[in-house]
């Protein structure tokens, strides 16, 4: 039986449908561009629908917060490695952005003297301002704003249960700066066919690819790596590959909680702890940490031998708990800030974690990539050795969300992956409208007919190899060879692993029909998974330095006043491929001074609040509590009983 081939035409081809993609094709649409949307899962299931619901906002808490301080907040939080340009264009967009969402339902608590959304009341994860807004209804509040965005613009048509295998690339002719775009092949799971797709721009939203790191992660099954797998066989530059964010307080117990997450930095609050095994701190000022230092911290240890029984480290909170005034205050703090992680750790660990009687066994799980398709800010494509160039960049191809790099570099920070899907979401829907309503080349049909033709092979393909468990093996490996730390002697043996890999996927036994082949649909994700592997092990060998999410046991820890540089890859040849550093422009050294200052002051308060008398420690942690958990200026007051406070809706996440 042979597959039936569909051709369809649009403008713009968008691929996946969670909160990148969502904003992408509504933009686009709103453009004029006629647009159809590709989605593996049903759609808007995404990590977005399942994340905690908090967005960064700017200026919706601190006072002194300002596009200038976000911008500098993400880019030397991710080691100096972003581009300017973006965390700029990701500060002055983020109110719009955010916005946007509300346009399509979202709706937030509202601070009734700034007439805006209430923020929470510490900042998230590595930031230095309060800007992190929270949301009743968490995540699902997010996807259910995306899935109205999508379904009703006229100008999107929308497959679910379809899986884009790649896109479609005419080498540039003479006087022609870059490769063009001519669609994409998608093979229809629920029809049983594979639509050859015209298009002149295609968008990659298709998720990241923590599952090589299953069950050790909080994401989406679905995050197989396509979105860099389906770049890489294009041609496209890859950046900071290595840079994978690990969210330090993730589950290690029991299996069916492991990888679920527990809480953030500032979970901990003013007076928690990361302990070894031995009870030793290893890691304080942690609600002041970027969740990667707190990773590395939980990482080293258990490298060096001190690790807890399920490979990680000891989350103890109990000082903010045994405080009589403050710490009543501190509970309801602890459940109200991240409802659906303290829900987890409830039910992993029992009823006196909860009461936190005890301390927390905690472990990082593979969380969103930070690195991705090396793009300006517009989501557009560009490669060679300048910041600028658009040499042996793709015109036509954008990428958002966690396909796209370039914002991040070397940590994430708490609360940005939903605001950056809509600020960047939407600035490529409008690029590749713009692009595509504006084309003079027409697409060339004949361009198809090699990729249609391997992939009607792959359909009866021979052999005695189960896809499946091609993908066990390599998850089972790579945490320990290309996960939180690294060493040499791991990557050499993961490369030979991916290489052997490769070899046996030729050796999968695909049977031969054509709805819902699942044997088929494996050997994509499983192909995808090794090429987005040797992605992150490429870059990691260029990296021979420890910085933010990429840790490497043999080597220096890398200065932020050292010459900053992204890690580029790219696949040259069937069988070659490039990998390079990007020299990146760094922030003028009196800036760096003054950021580093700023941070040891805010440790050097923590540490010296740790060593005061616990009287006048609860003193302080009352006042501060009452502060920073009022709602519109009022300060909460304690329930009979003393264990609870009403704080009102402003504070859940």
């Amino acid at each position: 039986m042979s597959i039936n081939i569909k051709w369809l035409e649009y403008d713009v081809i968008v691929v996946g449908s969670g909160g990148a993609g969502s904003q992408a094709a509504y933009a686009a649409a709103e453009q004029g561009a006629k647009v159809i949307l590709v989605s593996k899962d049903p759609l808007g299931s995404s990590d977005t629908k399942i994340s905690e619901g908090l967005a960064t906002v700017r200026e919706s808490g601190s006072e002194d917060d300002s596009e200038e301080v976000l911008s500098e907040n993400v880019k030397l939080a991710g080691g100096d490695l972003p581009l300017k340009n973006i965390t700029d264009t990701f500060s002055k967009y983020s109110k719009e952005a955010y916005d946007n969402y509300r346009m399509h339902g979202l709706r937030p608590a509202i601070n009734k003297e700034k007439g805006g959304p209430q923020s929470l009341p510490l900042p998230m994860g590595g930031h230095n301002r309060n800007r992190s807004v929270g949301h009743e209804n968490h995540g699902v509040a997010f996807g259910h704003a995306n899935w109205d965005s999508v379904i009703k613009e006229k100008n999107i048509d929308y497959i679910e249960d379809a899986w884009f295998l790649d896109v479609i690339v005419e080498d540039k002719q003479k006087n022609e700066e870059a490769k063009k775009i001519h669609g994409g092949i998608v093979y229809d799971a629920s029809n049983g066919v594979l639509l050859a797709i015209k298009a002149p721009a295609v968008i990659i939203a298709a998720g990241g690819l923590s599952t090589i790191f299953f069950p050790k992660t909080d994401t989406m099954r679905g995050n197989t790596g396509d979105s860099y797998a389906i770049a890489m066989r294009a041609g496209a530059d890859l950046v900071d590959m290595e840079q994978l964010q690990f969210l330090p307080f993730c589950l290690a117990s029991p299996p069916s909680y492991e990888g679920l997450l527990a809480g953030e930095p500032s979970t901990a609050s003013y007076l928690g702890v990361l302990r070894d095994k031995n009870g030793k701190v290893i890691l304080d000022g942690v609600h002041l940490r970027t969740r990667a230092a707190c990773s590395e911290a939980i990482m080293r240890a258990v490298a060096d031998g001190r690790g807890s029984p399920n490979g990680g480290a000891y989350l103890d909170m109990t000082a903010n708990k045994k405080l009589p005034k403050s710490g009543p205050y501190f509970m309801r703090y602890l459940e109200t800030s991240l409802p659906t992680a303290y829900i987890n750790a409830r039910q992993a660990l029992g009823k006196e974690a909860a009461k936190v009687e005890k301390v927390w066994e905690v472990r990082p799980g593979a969380h969103y990539m930070m690195g991705g398709v090396r793009v300006n800010n517009e989501g557009a494509s560009v490669g060679g050795t300048g910041e600028g160039s658009v040499k042996n960049g793709i015109n036509g191809f954008y990428a958002a969300g966690q396909a796209m790099g370039g914002l991040f570099g070397a940590n994430r920070l708490g609360s940005t992956s939903l605001t950056e899907l809509a600020v960047f979401g939407t600035r490529s829907g409008k690029s590749a409208a713009k692009y595509a309503l504006n084309i003079k080349f027409k697409v060339n049909k004949e361009l198809f007919i090699p990729y249609i033709t391997e992939y009607k092979a792959i359909f009866e393909q021979k052999g005695g190899v189960s896809a499946t468990s091609l993908k066990n093996i390599l998850q089972k490996e790579s945490w320990s060879k290309i996960g939180p730390v690294r060493l040499l002697e791991g990557l050499n043996k993961i490369d030979a692993l991916i290489a052997d890999l490769e070899i046996k996927l030729k050796n999968v036994s695909i049977p031969n029909y054509t709805i819902w082949n699942q044997p088929f649909l494996d050997y994509m994700e499983c192909k995808n998974m090794l090429y987005s592997a040797k992605a992150i092990s490429l870059a990691a060998r260029k990296r021979d330095g420890s910085i933010g999410g990429h840790v490497r046991l043999d080597g220096k820890n890398i200065s932020i006043f050292s010459q900053p540089y992204s890690t580029v890859v790219r696949k040259e040849s069937n069988t070659t491929f490039l990998v390079d550093k990007l020299h990146r422009k760094r922030t003028p050294i009196k800036e760096l001074v003054r950021y580093k200052i700023l941070e040891f002051k805010r440790l050097m308060e923590a540490k010296i609040l740790l060593m005061l008398p616990k009287s006048i420690q609860d003193q302080k942690l009352e006042k501060r509590y009452k502060a920073i958990m009022s709602v519109n200026g009022k300060a909460p007051e304690l329930m009979p009983g003393g264990d609870e406070a009403a704080i009102g809706d402003s504070n859940r996440a």
